[in-house]
């Protein structure tokens, strides 16, 4: 499925480029700007836009007829800045004057007043291309800790959820570090985590594996398997392999559709660990095996990277909590007209904070922290999770 976004994405970055690029170029000429001015500008927005993913598409597609051991990577420090981060400046910029601009087209065709539809193009592009920048630096680095209370008794139960951590040179042990102390104040019973400990390469699975030891509560940490444990290497089970072992040297466990089992307050506490990604979706059939061992729990749990309508449909009613991750709260949220739409919706229905699936199954997703590809969050601060349920 992400390879049908990925086209469409690149179809409409193309298209809506060249209509932005066409309507900007045509204003700049009409009040006056010089004809080096708008060569200048002709020529820096096919750079902004298009020169970033072009190389990422060509990289990838020579590293895998070569036969490298790793992908090419574009989210260090330098190449991040350079070229990833003006790309999505430009891309965020283009995507969000495209409807307007269009309503500026369709309001010429009424209002021939050209002076007019050159001052309002300018004025929109102008003006999303210092909002969304200022956005993202107001938000930078925010990551929310929220509590969720679930169930009338007496004895509560203390998860603390993390997930999309995406160890890196932007999320960096400092941060790691921040992110750690903070759930561990909490004093949690179990820490329950979604994956995605690294973003890419193997340059981090060590300190990955090394964050999550330092997480403390009183039975341990579990973790599922998310995408990007899959992206050390082009080999994905030398991948998963080396992030494993770096989980269990600091006494993590990463489960591949495993089941646990907690005791508190006189309850039974099941928790099944699902292997539910982009790279590997367990099937319906192993699911519903797994979750029919889940019936004898007083409370059954279920942890899982992704969370989609597919999957909701097979645990509806038959958990009582479903933790989930992957999206990022969106981690991109473009404003479409006069609001953000998180385009993760694309995906899934659930995407950040808490939903009830049905009376019986709630599903709390949390935001995570790191970053996929570009180091930016826009209008999608990060969270961390603190469940208490009370049994």
């Amino acid at each position: 499925m992400w390879l049908i976004f990925v086209a469409v994405g690149f179809v409409l970055l193309f298209a809506g480029g060249f209509y932005v690029r066409r309507r900007v170029t045509q204003a700049l000429t009409e009040i006056g700007v010089s004809p080096r001015g708008v060569k200048l500008f002709r020529w820096a927005a096919l750079w902004f836009l298009y020169f970033f993913p072009v190389a990422i598409l060509v990289a990838v597609i020579i590293a895998i007829l070569v036969g490298a051991e790793q992908l090419p990577r574009f989210e260090g420090p330098i190449l991040s800045r350079l070229f990833g981060v003006p790309f999505l400046w430009a891309m965020l910029v283009m995507v969000q004057s495209l409807p307007w601009l269009i309503a500026i087209d369709v309001a010429h065709r009424f209002v021939k007043k050209p002076r007019w539809r050159a001052i309002g193009i300018l004025l929109v592009v102008g003006a999303f291309a210092i909002y969304t920048p200022a956005r993202i630096l107001w938000e930078h680095g925010e990551v929310r800790l929220r509590h969720h209370a679930l169930g009338t008794g007496s004895e509560p139960f203390r998860i603390a959820v993390i997930a999309d951590l995406q160890q890196d040179a932007f999320t960096d042990q400092d941060t790691a570090n921040t992110i750690v102390a903070r759930l561990n104040a909490e004093h949690p019973d179990v820490v329950l985590s979604g994956g995605d400990w690294i973003n890419s390469g193997p340059d981090y699975i060590a300190a990955a594996g090394a964050t999550a030891g330092t997480l403390k509560s009183r039975l341990g940490t579990f973790t599922v398997r998310g995408d990007h444990e899959h992206f050390a290497y082009i080999d994905r089970h030398r991948s998963v392999a080396e992030v494993e072992a770096a989980m269990t040297t600091h006494g993590v466990a990463m489960l591949n559709n495993e089941l646990r089992w907690f005791d508190h307050a006189g309850k039974r506490i099941g928790v099944l660990f699902l292997n539910y990604n982009y790279i590997t979706r367990t099937p319906a059939v192993p699911v519903a095996a797994l979750l029919s061992q889940l019936a004898r729990a007083d409370y059954a749990i279920l942890v899982t990277h992704q969370f989609d309508a597919p999957l909701a449909a097979l645990v509806k009613d038959k958990v009582d909590l479903v933790l989930g991750a992957h999206t990022h709260g969106g981690q991109v949220n473009p404003v479409v007209g006069l609001f953000h739409v998180r385009l993760a919706r694309l995906e899934t229905t659930h995407i950040d904070g808490r939903y009830q699936l049905s009376p019986r199954t709630t599903v709390i997703v949390t935001a995570g922290i790191g970053t996929s590809i570009i180091p930016v969050r826009y209008a999608s601060p990060g969270s961390i999770e603190i469940v208490d349920v009370n049994l």
